[in-house]
């Protein structure tokens, strides 16, 4: 079984396709968006919730949302 993704941990995989900064921003927005908490592990529907306010974004976080969306879906 795969660990539980926070939020800390989504913004860490966006960083990987933009700064530090601008991954705190876009997640922070999503999280809110999306109504979840950010100080506990996501439950599988919250992270497919931000995921989807993430791909809102497009380009490369909308890419980054959607590997992140269909891992979750495969576990």
């Amino acid at each position: 079984m795969e660990r539980a993704i926070t939020i800390e941990d989504l913004t860490a995989e966006v960083r990987a396709v933009t700064s530090a900064s601008d991954a705190r921003a876009v997640v922070s927005r999503a999280s809110r968006i999306a109504g979840v908490p950010d100080n506990r592990p996501l439950q599988t529907r919250e992270l497919l919730r931000v995921c989807e306010a993430l791909a809102a974004e497009g380009g490369l976080i909308q890419e980054i949302a959607e590997v992140i969306a269909t891992r979750a879906l495969r576990t």
